[in-house]
Order: C-alpha cells, then sequence, then structure tokens
C-alpha cells in the first residue's frame, strides 16, 4: 500500500485495482483534508487581519486571539438570530396562507 493512502494521487495502477473502492474513498478523503487546509488557512490569515486591525485600533497584541474568537462568536449568534427570525416570519405567512 502507498505511504499516503489518503493520496489518491500518490496510488498506483496495480494498487487501483487490488482496492477500487479503497482509491474511491481516498480521492474523496483527499479532497476533505485539501479543503480544510484551505479552511485553516483562511482562519489565520482571517485571524492575522484581525489582530492588526485590532493592534491598530490600540489593542494589546496579547488579546487580539481572545478578541478575535469574541468576536467570531458574536456574528455566529447574529446570523443564527437572524436565521431563526427568517424562519418564523415564514412559518408565520405559511401559517397565513392556510387559514
Amino acid at each position: 500500500m502507498t505511504k499516503k493512502p489518503r493520496d489518491h494521487r500518490a496510488w498506483t495502477n496495480e494498487e487501483i485495482e487490488q482496492d477500487s473502492e479503497g482509491y474511491l474513498a481516498a480521492q474523496v478523503a483527499f479532497a476533505e483534508d485539501r479543503d480544510e487546509a484551505d479552511r485553516q488557512r483562511r482562519e489565520a490569515d482571517d485571524l492575522a487581519r484581525f489582530a492588526e486591525a485590532f493592534v491598530n485600533a490600540g489593542g494589546q497584541e496579547n488579546e487580539a486571539g481572545a478578541a478575535y474568537k469574541a468576536h467570531k462568536n458574536r456574528r455566529a449568534a447574529e446570523a443564527a438570530a437572524q436565521e431563526n427570525q427568517e424562519a418564523l416570519i415564514a412559518s408565520q405567512h405559511h401559517i397565513r396562507g392556510n387559514l
């Protein structure tokens, strides 16, 4: 078996013939790994930009991480509240439409 079983590009033709399902699973795993690495890179970039802006606005560099996390949590809570409100409105319209 290849040294990188999650990287379908490293599989030999013989390995693919012996385990075609494994090869397909490796393709999926490779894509998931790539997507996760991209997500982590974006997250690190977002944190770096936030930290720079935070420090430029007068914040302490060692507090930037905690402030970023609080900012993300606040944005997530606002997004969840907005979705909840939209679902409530849609439900009310549906109920009124049936009356």
